[in-house]
C-alpha cells in the first residue's frame, strides 16, 4: 500500500535534525510504503582481547565505502544518507564516481532534502 505524503508532511520530515540512523530508518520505511525492496548492511560491534569495542561493517573484496542502502523496485537506486553536516569520506566518493561512470541512479541526501527524496522514491 502507496501512502501519500501531504506538502506540509514532506516539509516537516525536511526540517528534522536526525542522526543519520534516525533518518536512514524513515527512509527504509517510506521506501516500504512505495514498494521498494530496500537492503542495509548494518555494522558489528567487535570486543577486542583486551576489552576495548570498535564497529566495523563486515565486507569483503571493494565493499569499503559502499552505500547505505540499496533500493530496488521498477529500477536500482543506490542511496547514501548524512545527518546535517555529514560528509562523504573518500571511499563513499569512489563508489558514487564508479556507479555513476556506469549509469547507475545514485544519491546523496540529507534531513533537508526529504522533498527530492520522496519525488525520486514516490
Amino acid at each position: 500500500m502507496n501512502r501519500e505524503y501531504s506538502q506540509e508532511e514532506i516539509r516537516a520530515l525536511a526540517d528534522k535534525n536526525w542522526t543519520e540512523a534516525k533518518f536512514q530508518d524513515q527512509v527504509i520505511e517510506f521506501a516500504h510504503l512505495h514498494g521498494w525492496k530496500v537492503a542495509h548492511f548494518r555494522r558489528v560491534r567487535i570486543q577486542r582481547a583486551n576489552g576495548s569495542c570498535y564497529y566495523q561493517t563486515p565486507v569483503q573484496a571493494d565493499g569499503a565505502g559502499f552505500v547505505d542502502l540499496l533500493l530496488c523496485r521498477d529500477r536500482v537506486v543506490y542511496m547514501e544518507l548524512k545527518k546535517p553536516g555529514g560528509r562523504l569520506e573518500p571511499e563513499q566518493k569512489l563508489w558514487r564516481d564508479i556507479l555513476k561512470a556506469a549509469g547507475a541512479e545514485w544519491y546523496c541526501f540529507k534531513p533537508a532534502d526529504w522533498e527530492e527524496l520522496a519525488r525520486v522514491l514516490s
